[in-house]
């Protein structure tokens, strides 16, 4: 052999060796890319059903529950007050009760025994609301007896009725009403828990860069494949990319829209519903005061300034009237609060007309102007009654379409994330096995 070929074979030698130290190498290497590619899509998996299952449930929550309860719990309160107005306006007619006052008086209890029980059944997983029931339905009976009794000595004229009334009204307004209102503070709590958990943005980014380390674990192993198998493409590794590609798309366009619907249903709706709720709270006890005040007859003072507290939490600009307009705007009119604040200025006028005749000793003019057989005031308050129910119901289906968008956008998710993870893995198993078995 001659000497010229001394340089060819002393370099073809290192190649050959290098060819061989890589064949022997890559089935292990593309071993450990299958286990870490799979490994990838799996975590991937796992992340995206953890993270859509929690903005799931949170929405299903909210849209099924949460709002609802709310609702029933402010219904409770609004039952039960009303109740406790419309007996204490009874009681300012001696003898007989008008028979329309004593059914609306007994329609609210049926109404807040119906809520009570409604709210006991749904209200169980929740310490804060179970308590709540129970103070309510354990005060309840007590309030309706000492109001029978009340009832059965204003009937024969005996002025211990009065007593009997105050006794159950102080009931009603130092055990019954608060409780109530926790119970309804403990709803809108356990919704505002649901509504920020569906749209937290700590499950978003962690899904998002688990999807990034899952597809770069793919691409990975595709440039590797290429570079060793002298292979362009694989096609069960593309399969897989693409596969992977369109679950990261599905999961984060899905929670971002349930995310959007939770916080507009938020916005436009339940926003708006807990401040109705509370305003209407509060025009309800207003009303109480006002006829706890004239039963008293010069000595319920304290009863007339609480109606002045109230109005000032009522009024706009700076009460809670006002706060809902704001609220209101946001779907693009206030016509509806501007009525119910007209509603409530027409009550509350009519009010000043009653504390006048009051404040001047004038009993009997006052009770005439605010239960008698030509009273305004009566309409009146039935009228901002109506109104606030209007406007909480307004508010509500505009939380009902939100909050439908926002289950709606992850419906099938756990199923397509389930079956979609697996068929990923799969592929790049195959994809990357078949490589392997070119070295045997």
């Amino acid at each position: 052999m001659s000497t010229a070929s001394w340089p060819v074979r002393s370099v073809a030698l290192p190649r050959m060796e290098r060819l061989r130290g890589y064949a022997a190498t890559t089935p292990g290497r593309l071993r450990v890319a299958m286990v870490l590619v799979v490994a990838a899509l799996v975590l991937f998996g796992l992340i995206a059903a953890r993270a859509t299952d929690v903005r799931r449930n949170a929405a299903v929550a909210v849209a099924s529950r949460d709002e609802q309860l709310m609702i029933q719990a402010e219904g409770l309160y609004a039952s039960l007050s009303d109740a406790d107005a419309t007996a204490a306006a009874t009681f300012l007619a001696a003898g007989i009760e008008s028979p329309v006052r004593r059914q609306r008086y007994l329609a609210d209890l049926r109404r807040a025994s119906l809520q009570l029980t409604a709210l006991a059944a749904r209200s169980h997983d929740s310490p804060g609301a179970a308590s709540a029931v129970a103070a309510v339905a354990a005060s309840l009976p007590v309030y309706s007896g000492l109001m029978e009794t009340a009832r059965a000595n204003n009937r024969q004229g005996f002025p211990v009725g009065a007593a009997y009334l105050r006794q159950a009204s102080d009931l009603m307004r130092q055990r019954i009403l608060p409780a109530a209102g926790g119970l309804y503070g403990a709803e809108a709590r356990r919704l505002g828990d649901d509504q920020a958990s569906g749209t937290a943005s700590g499950g978003l980014i962690v899904t998002i860069v688990a999807f990034v380390l899952a597809l770069a674990a793919l691409v990975r192993a595709q440039v590797f494949v290429a570079r060793r198998t002298r292979r362009v493409l694989n096609l069960p590794l593309v399969a897989a990319t693409a596969v992977v590609i369109a679950l990261g798309a599905w999961v984060v366009i899905g929670m971002v829209r349930a995310s959007d619907a939770l916080v507009t249903a938020q916005r436009l709706g339940s926003d708006s519903v807990q401040v109705l709720s509370a305003a209407r709270i509060l025009a309800l006890r207003a009303q109480a005061d006002e006829s706890l005040g004239l039963v008293a007859r010069g000595g319920g003072d304290q009863y007339v300034a609480d109606f002045r507290v109230v109005a000032g939490k009522l009024e706009p600009p700076r009460g809670l009237l006002a706060d809902a307009a704001r609220l209101e705007a946001r779907d693009g009119s206030t016509a509806g609060v501007d009525a119910l604040i007209a509603s409530w200025r027409r009550y509350r006028d009519a009010h000043e007309s009653v504390a006048r005749q009051q404040a001047g000793g004038s009993f009997g003019e006052a009770i005439r102007l605010a239960v008698g057989s030509n009273a305004r005031e009566p309409r009146l308050a039935d009228s901002l009654n109506r109104e606030f129910s209007a406007r909480i119901a307004a508010a509500q289906e505009r939380f009902d379409r939100s909050a439908e968008g926002a289950t709606s956008a992850l419906r099938g998710l756990p199923v397509a994330i389930t079956l979609l993870t697996l068929l990923g893995a799969v592929l790049a198993f195959v994809g990357l096995q078949l490589r392997i078995q070119e070295y045997r």
